[in-house]
Parts: C-alpha cells; structure tokens; sequence
C-alpha cells in the first residue's frame, strides 16, 4: 500500500489559490502535484472549518472557512488527523462544524467524538486492494480539550512531566533550564493499544497520527529533538499493531526510525499554512515591551518552519516498510513549492544528519530514499 503523508495543513484566506502551473513545473511552483500518485494522501489539519464557537483562552485561538474542506478534497487529501492542540479552540460546536464540512467534501477523519469511545474509534477506509485503520491522537492537549465518556473533544493520550535540577550546578550556572522528564500517562496508551490491537486484527494496515513534541523554538539544545516520553510511547504503539506513526506539533522535520516491522516518523513538519482568523505573522512573536513579560518567548517563523517534505510510505514491503522524502519549502504566506535545488539538497543533508545522530542504521539518499543498512558493515 503506498500512501503519501505531509505534516500540518491550515487552509485559510488563499481559498482557491491555483494548485497547478500551465507546462512542465519548477522551482517555486507550487507543489501540490507531489500529493499524487499514492494509494491514500494523509495530512494534519491544523485548524478547526467553523464561522461558530466560542474562542478558547489560550495563546493562540485559530479557525478557517469551512470552505477549506472542499479545498483539502480538490488538492487530494483522502484522510486528515483532528486530534491537534488547536482543534477544540471554538470548542466542541467548532468541531462538528469541521466534522460535517469534511464529511460533505468526501475527506476522511479520525481524532474527534461526542464520546472518548467515538474519538478513539479509527476511519476504515480501503486502499491499495485492501484496508487502512486511521486513528488520531493528541499529546498536545490543552486542558478540557479531551474526550471523556459524557464529554466532546478529542482522543487523548495525556503526559506527565517532572522537573529535575542540580542545585550546586545551577549555583554555578544561573539561568540553566532544568531538565523535564516525561512519560506518556499509562491508563490514555493502554486505550490506545487496545484500540490499535483490535483494528490490527480487522484491517490490513494500522496508520496512527499523534500530535506530539516539542516546537523547535522551545527545545533545549541539551535535550535533542525529541521530549522523553516519545520514543517509548511510538514503540508502544508499533508493538500494539500500528504499522506506522505520523507525528507532528513541533513544525520542523525531525528524524525517523523504523522499528520492527513499523515506522515512525517523529514530526512531518508544516505542509501549508495560510493565514486564517487568529493566526498572523505576529502571533507567536511576543513583544518586547509586554507586561507582564510572558515565560516563553517565541518565534515559530524562522528556517525550520519553512522547510519540509513530502513523505512516501510503501507498506507491506516484503522487506518491510519503505520511505522516500520529497523536499519542500514552504514561500513566504506558508504555502509549498517546489524548491530550488541547493535547497532540497540542505533540506536532505539536515533530515539526514538529525536521524544518523538518532539511529546510525538509517541512511538517506541523494534521491530521497530512506533505508536501513547493517551498522557493523557500514561501519567496515
């Protein structure tokens, strides 16, 4: 089964924004062709389609048109992940709202239910001469933004964190951030392994979206890509029948793994991302004049956010899963085009250097192609 996946998805104000170029496409030309070809074309939606709701208390609140569905229908997208930490910003009405602009548009969905049983549940879908589980799940979760048995809202798989510091060292050092422990929260992965290991039983193939990570602005460099708690919740999920997990939440690509017979792609990084009500250049930039100054001072607009990939996926391989990246890059109002090509090539060399550091048996071609290879014979 060949499936094509990219990461986080907001259609906004460029509602109609032409998809193709007349002639043979370059550089800079948008890239939407790349969405073609597979058995099924994955993405996150990032952003509730609603014009109702009532705006969450948060940072940042956001809603595009419901037009945007049709627009997700006509660029190719077949299924979208809902669980995300901005789907419940216009609340439960803004979600049923999404849920019936999608359903009219033909995109398929998973992540969002009147019931934690219902936003658990898997979109079954046929693909590739057989059939696709598709769940979605959101570690991001803002709170109340869950599921639970008498409540609307998304499927969640919780984290706890904990704090440790050296004291004598930090007497040293002043201003050394502590270090965060995570651990994803026992009794939301067992769900979510039950989940996963019926559908395993039903179906084919088992695909799961997980909104997770941290965003690149916020990440200590002492800590490497990845919170502590992810690793050990993918493997979880693999080893409950999910043949592949699609991360995403930190908007910058970050490195794969393939574990057993799955894979695992840790975060897909942006796809588009069109203004939209709550969302303008400035919103994660804070002011340096703010009272009171926020704790976090963020700018999600920088190198990492522009670029990104495409993500071919074969599953089913006798070899196991396979996995081809197309490089991105994303234009100034957030939307991809095709990329020059010293950029694919920094995009590649980066991607591929951030997943050598996390698995050494991983390797990424000029072409794309991600493989595994024997550590002990590379290394000779």
């Amino acid at each position: 089964m060949d499936l094509v996946v990219v990461g986080d998805v907001v259609v906004g104000d460029a509602v109609g924004r032409a998809a193709t170029t007349p002639g043979q496409p370059g550089p800079g030309d948008p890239a939407y062709g790349l969405l073609r070809g597979g058995d099924l074309t994955i993405g996150n939606l990032e952003v509730p389609l609603t014009s109702g709701g009532v705006r969450a208390e948060k940072l940042v609140t956001m809603r595009a048109p419901v037009a945007g569905a049709a627009e997700l229908a006509g660029l190719g997208f077949d299924l979208v992940s809902l669980a995300t930490n901005h789907a419940m910003d216009f609340g439960a009405e803004g979600m049923r709202d999404t849920v019936r602009a999608l359903d009219a548009a033909g995109v398929g969905h998973a992540g969002f239910g009147e019931t934690r049983a219902a936003a658990t549940r898997p979109r079954v879908v046929a693909a590739g001469g057989g059939s696709l589980a598709f769940f979605s799940f959101c570690s991001a979760l803002p709170l109340g933004a869950n599921a639970t048995a008498d409540r609307a809202g998304i499927a969640p798989i919780r984290v706890r964190q904990s704090v440790e510091f050296d004291s004598t060292f930090l007497d040293e050092t002043p201003g050394t951030p502590p270090f965060v422990h995570s651990w994803a929260h026992e009794s939301d992965v067992r769900v979510a392994e039950a989940a996963i290991a019926d559908a395993k039983r039903h179906t084919d193939v088992v695909v799961v979206a997980l909104h997770w990570g941290v965003p690149f602005c916020y990440l200590p460099a002492t800590q490497g890509p990845l919170a502590q708690y992810q690793q050990p919740l993918a493997r979880r999920l693999v080893d409950a029948g999910a043949d592949l997990v699609i991360g995403h939440h930190p908007h910058c690509l970050h490195p794969v793994e393939f574990y057993r017979e799955g894979l695992i792609l840790y975060s897909t990084g942006n796809f588009r991302f069109d203004w939209c009500d709550g969302w303008r250049p400035d919103s994660m930039v804070v002011r340096e004049d703010a009272h009171p100054a926020p704790p976090y001072r963020a700018a999600l607009l920088s190198g990492p956010w522009f670029e990104s990939a495409v993500f071919r996926v074969r599953l089913g391989a006798p070899g196991g899963p396979e996995l081809r990246l197309d490089p991105v890059e994303l234009d100034a109002d957030s939307s991809p085009v095709l990329p020059r090509p010293e950029v694919a090539a920094s995009i590649l060399a980066r991607f591929a250097e951030a997943t050598r550091h996390f698995d050494p048996s991983v390797v990424v071609d000029d072409d794309g192609t991600v493989r595994r290879t024997d550590v002990l014979e590379e290394i000779a």
